[in-house]
């Protein structure tokens, strides 16, 4: 049977939505092209995702982490610090299966310079690590998935009825909006246009190859107007600062070796960029079908690079637009 125009048909429906991006690559066999239906690949994405996110207990929900290292009994999650903050030790962490497990901080790992912790708990459970990818592979406009648990007002909160994370995991899809030349404070440098909620924090920013390029941390739009300050102690321009507050941000995956040298991390073989063999890489040429998105894509390059260099877009459209 001859896969190849459903698997053209099934890749233009999936660029429609906004989920490919125009004009990069297409070097994929009949075989990848026919496998790459839209549905197929989003909740593949958010499968794999699901069982590396875990969540963040003190004595009630405080947030999200990632597993990112196991050996032996012993497994390691990364969090966020202010995610910890909330609450008071002891912690727990809650697994895929809703297991829960006790939790230790990794002292060493509670750095100043960024807004990570690692968290540490045994189980003889064999549960999935995450694949890391680079931050630095990233481009303005591409597809992000930004995973973790949101917060539910009315959660009940005591050990004994805690919920599962499988009944209220969520994967929440946008685009790369910016990436900072230089981090702000904490560490944070990855903006996008996904709708994180509070509770996400310490979740997983994920690429559409399924590879963990940053740690979710702050949500848009924040409750205080304090404007940002970057590491160095200097202040973005206004053009930038406006894209920075209406962008959730994340921390690069690679910061995590910078407070843990030492530790053993799953990191793809690949370049993200070189992939081939992975369906939700699959790239269409540009064409009439998918010129909205193409569009789009350019916007929101033009207008990162022009508030970089401190300049206003003449005739800019309303930012929710390129919110998808």
């Amino acid at each position: 049977m001859d896969f190849k125009p459903q698997a053209v048909k099934l890749l233009i429906c999936l660029a429609s939505i906004g989920l490919l991006l125009p004009g990069d690559v297409s070097r994929l066999s009949s075989k990848t092209l026919a496998s790459a239906s839209p549905h197929l690949l989003l909740t593949q994405i958010t499968h794999n995702t699901a069982e590396i996110t875990v969540r963040v207990w003190g004595i009630e929900a405080l947030g999200s982490g990632i597993i990112i290292n196991h050996q032996g009994s012993g497994y390691t999650v990364v969090t966020n610090q202010h995610v910890l903050r909330a609450g008071k030790a002891p912690y727990q962490i809650q697994t895929s299966d809703g297991k829960i497990h006790q939790a230790t901080v990794v002292s060493n790992s509670l750095s100043k310079q960024y807004d990570l912790a690692l968290l540490r708990f045994r189980s003889n459970q064999n549960y999935k690590t995450a694949r890391l990818g680079n931050s630095a592979d990233l481009k303005v406009g591409e597809p992000i998935f930004a995973a973790g648990f949101p917060a539910q007002i009315d959660e009940i909160t005591t050990p004994q009825t805690k919920l599962t994370p499988l009944t209220q995991f969520t994967l929440k899809t946008g685009r790369i909006a910016v990436i900072l030349d230089k981090a702000l404070e904490e560490g944070y440098q990855i903006g996008y246009t996904n709708d994180v909620k509070k509770g996400m924090s310490g979740g997983p920013l994920v690429n559409s190859r399924g590879e963990v390029v940053g740690i979710n941390g702050k949500h848009a739009y924040p409750l205080w107007e304090a404007p940002d300050f970057f590491a160095d102690g200097s202040q973005p321009c206004p053009p930038l600062q406006e894209l920075i507050t209406r962008s959730s941000l994340a921390i690069p995956v690679e910061k995590i070796t910078e407070i843990q040298p030492n530790l053993q991390l799953n990191r793809s073989v690949q370049s993200s960029l070189a992939s081939e063999d992975a369906a939700v890489s699959v790239i269409i040429e540009d064409s009439e079908e998918n010129g909205n998105t193409a569009e789009l894509i350019f916007k929101m390059q033009a207008e990162a690079e022009a508030k970089k260099n401190c300049r206003e877009l003449p005739g800019e459209s309303d930012p929710s637009e390129a919110k998808q």
